[in-house]
């Protein structure tokens, strides 16, 4: 078989050094495997296999019991941890998304998902760059939830639910711990959830514990100023804004699974910025193991004079982070923008390798399957995030000399002398239906042109009687 000098390859491959199954030959059957699903993410298992005896090796390794979900994902934890000591400093965006699964027959440990899909959810800690670029750094951690049954946290007292050593909302101090520790230096990590990670057991161990976070704010609590109390939100839109000045957001699309992010156009958003320091009280469901007091800062960001029929951007965020400049508040709000990060990883993961659509019959095996998922959506969201920094990468860092061919011949005007990761990504975009007007590709339309282009790099390949 000729050589393909494909970045993205290479990109998993090394990740996947290091990677220790308890026996040689199985080590270099896992970089086997992480080899051709890199080479065709979104492709059916046996057509990322190419052959049908590496296809049985792939079933008969995902279902085996020698390999766990841990230990596919170790080496490339490690080397994120590497990448993050490597920087100033990083944040780690936490976040929950569900595995989900169609089809009548039950599949061996999978749970409930909805009313009719079963899977699993995935609690992931993914490291992201704090200097301007949101270029991915890696996973810090991955909690997997099997739900055997639907939540039933309706039907219990708020007290009952707090003093459940197994609920599910204990995943996100979990998770903050464990990148920490992992990390294992103070200040290295800001910590950046959405408004589910808004706790108030989980603010009063990061406070507690010196560690730096941005989270955005849903529980209006009270607050103390002097011998008053006042509520959060309350005291949010009565503060007098900073500063006023314009950010460009990006356009939301229609959703292919169900979100919680509403559709918007993209548009050029006059944005108002106040601060607010805060001391938020205990709730009084909570026990006297907290504290009664948390101190932490707040920026509160609303959009002034949305476009009709669009809601107002508005956000609260309660953060560790110093808020006495406006650079010092830029920075607490570019954190929680990089939380975006993590939504575009997901995709990756759900439409870039098509990892839904599998048909493994256990929940063992698409774990283990997930594992190589998840490091080969690192990948992709690595080589689209550095398409989308400016900096001028040649196209040769995520591409063969053969696909750079196919894709100068299928349009000259696109893919020039020189192309750039850029100019390649938009070709292998348009080749999947992108119109480059329309903004940056989506992850169905890369997904699409990646495999039209291993189509025709295929075709390309015979016509020159190459194997």
């Amino acid at each position: 078989m000729t050589k393909r000098d494909r970045r993205r390859q290479a990109v998993v491959s090394e990740e996947f050094e290091g990677v220790e199954l308890g026996d040689p030959r199985r080590n270099k059957r896992a970089k086997k495997i992480a080899d051709r699903l890199a080479a065709q993410p979104p492709a059916s298992l046996p057509a990322a296999m190419v052959d049908r005896a590496m296809l049985e090796a792939l079933y008969r390794h995902l279902a085996s019991e020698s390999g766990s979900f841990e230990a596919l994902l170790n080496a490339h934890v490690q080397r994120s941890v590497s990448r993050v000591k490597a920087a100033d400093f990083a944040y780690a965006v936490h976040d929950t998304t569900d595995c989900s699964f169609s089809g009548e027959s039950r599949r061996a440990g999978l749970g409930t998902i909805n009313a009719k899909d079963q899977g699993f959810l995935a609690h992931v800690t993914l490291a992201v760059a704090a200097d301007g670029s949101r270029l991915p750094l890696g996973l810090l951690g991955v909690e997997r939830i099997v739900r055997h049954e639907h939540k039933k946290t309706r039907q219990r007292s708020s007290k009952e639910t707090r003093r459940d050593p197994k609920r599910e909302s204990l995943r996100w101090s979990r998770g903050v711990a464990h990148a920490e520790t992992l990390v294992g230096e103070a200040g290295r990590l800001i910590h950046v959830t959405d408004r589910e990670g808004d706790i108030y057991r989980l603010l009063a161990e990061m406070v507690t514990g010196g560690q730096r976070f941005i989270v955005r704010a849903v529980q209006d609590r009270p607050l103390e100023i002097g011998e008053d109390v006042a509520r959060l939100f309350d005291l949010a839109q009565e503060t007098a804004a900073t500063f006023v000045t314009e950010v460009p957001l990006t356009r939301r699309g229609k959703h292919h699974w169900p979100s919680k992010h509403p559709l918007r156009t993209g548009r050029l958003a006059t944005l108002s910025f106040a601060t607010l320091p805060l001391r938020i009280r205990r709730p009084s469901k909570h026990s006297g193991d907290l504290p009664k007091v948390l101190e932490m800062n707040a920026v509160h960001v609303f959009e002034l004079g949305p476009p009709p029929g669009q809601p107002a951007v508005e956000w609260l965020l309660l953060t560790s982070e110093p808020i006495t400049t406006r650079a010092e508040v830029e920075r607490v709000v570019e954190g929680y923008r990089t939380r975006w990060t993590i939504e575009e990883y997901f995709k990756a993961v759900k439409t870039g390798c098509a990892y839904e659509s599998r048909q493994l019959e256990s929940y063992h095996a698409l774990s283990n399957l997930l594992a190589y998922t998840f490091v080969v959506a690192y990948a992709l969201l690595l080589m689209r995030a550095l398409a989308r920094t400016g900096r001028t990468w040649p196209a040769t860092a995520i591409l063969s000399d053969t696909e750079i061919e196919v894709l100068r011949k299928l349009d000259k005007r696109a893919v020039g002398v020189d192309p750039s990761v850029r100019d390649a990504l938009l070709a292998i975009a348009a080749l999947g239906g992108h119109v480059k007007n329309n903004g940056d590709p989506g992850w169905l339309v890369l997904s699409r042109g990646w495999q039209r282009l291993r189509d025709y790099e295929a075709g390309y390949r015979l016509a020159r009687g190459e194997k």
